[in-house]
């Protein structure tokens, strides 16, 4: 059925409930290896999938390419709106985005980006690719249309109006860290082992909110500032609310979807993805110059 090796799960067919119960199947212990476990200067692939798109975030327009020719900026999908208003008319890009790229260009890195494409054949369960922080949750209420690259393709706002949760932090050290678990067509819900105040895929939602979550004990100012506030030494570490240790399981897709990462890294970082590649849970994806 869709693919799967069945032998990999602890669980056979018939030992299903539901067919949601299918799709969040967990995998025996060795059927998966998180390579470099205890390795921060590393990244791995969160879950099972295929690469959609690799690259830089264009600084210039601040941009990402969700699928090859479509181009999101980063404060509509980070934050749900362009600019600094949450009614999406100003054209300017957010003052937060801003800083965040002037400092990572400040301090001579890169932002990176990946889109993972989980079909309903993959391994629905994603875990951590990396020893890093959550700081803050953004979940963005929106619609649910298929993420497939054939549909992607052809619907140029898709990633910008599907319902997403970002989850905003750091990892080596300080430099900043994104994830973002995008909703799709026939997705029951996102659940976040984490996080269990997300709620997705409400039958009666306000597509012009979002619902943010702060966790830390540092005055809630948003998104980017835990990062900033590191940037410019005005922050003290036992504010921390959330770490994650490499591969550690943070949640499912009830059936196929997408997880985008954007990362900041040194300019020398060596990034061993290309779109159409097929990634399984654990294995390297990204290699940065040690930190020491």
């Amino acid at each position: 059925m869709y693919g799967v090796d069945i032998n990999e799960s602890e669980r056979y067919y018939d030992e299903f409930n539901y067919f949601t119960d299918f799709f969040t199947r967990t995998l025996k212990p060795e059927a998966r290896k998180i390579e470099n476990l205890t390795d921060q200067n590393t990244l791995a692939s969160p879950c099972d999938g295929t690469v959609l798109t690799v690259g830089e975030v264009d600084t210039l327009a601040s941009t990402i390419d969700a699928v090859k020719g479509r181009s999101y900026r980063l404060d509509e999908f980070m934050l749900g709106h362009s600019g600094d208003s949450s009614d999406n008319s100003d054209e300017k890009n957010n003052s937060g985005v801003e800083a965040l790229l002037k400092n990572v260009a400040a301090k001579g890195n890169k932002l990176f980006y990946s889109v993972i494409y989980l079909s309903p054949g993959d391994y629905h369960r994603f875990h951590s690719p990396a020893i890093h922080t959550a700081d803050y949750r953004r979940h963005i209420v929106g619609y649910l249309a298929p993420v497939k690259p054939s549909y992607v393709n052809k619907h140029k706002d898709v990633f910008k109006n599907n319902e997403r949760v970002n989850i905003f932090g750091e990892w080596r050290e300080d430099d900043f860290f994104f994830l973002s678990y995008v909703g799709a067509l026939n997705v029951g819900s996102i659940k976040l082992d984490f996080d269990t105040d997300v709620v997705t895929n409400e039958a009666f939602p306000d597509y012009s909110m979002f619902y943010d979550k702060n966790y830390n004990e540092i005055e809630d100012r948003g998104p980017f500032a835990k990062y900033l506030a590191k940037q410019e030494n005005n922050y003290s570490e036992a504010s921390e609310k959330i770490n994650f240790a490499k591969g550690e399981m943070t949640g499912r897709f009830e059936m196929g979807s997408t997880i985008v990462l954007v990362w900041e890294a040194p300019e020398d970082t060596q990034v061993n993805l290309e779109p159409g590649q097929k990634l399984k849970l654990g294995q390297e994806i990204v290699k940065t110059p040690s930190t020491q």
